[in-house]
């Protein structure tokens, strides 16, 4: 199966996309690619630093898994 995500940039957008349906501030931190997946990390605290988690799938694009604290 071909990558369908092939960079960080990529990763944070689909990330970023996802995250915006649950919170109106976001700020990308960073990206890493593990394995098949890439790992997001999104500031979605306003004020202070409160990071966001998002597992996406590097073949496929979908979120895998994620962590938003309240």
């Amino acid at each position: 199966m071909e990558i369908k995500v092939k960079s960080a940039a990529e990763a944070t957008e689909i990330a970023q996309t996802f995250i915006k349906k649950y919170r109106w501030y976001t700020r990308p931190l960073k990206a890493v690619r593990q394995n098949d997946a890439w790992l997001v990390e999104i500031d979605v605290g306003p004020v202070f630093n409160v990071i966001a988690k998002v597992k996406v799938d590097a073949k496929s694009g979908d979120i895998l898994e994620y962590t938003i604290p309240s």
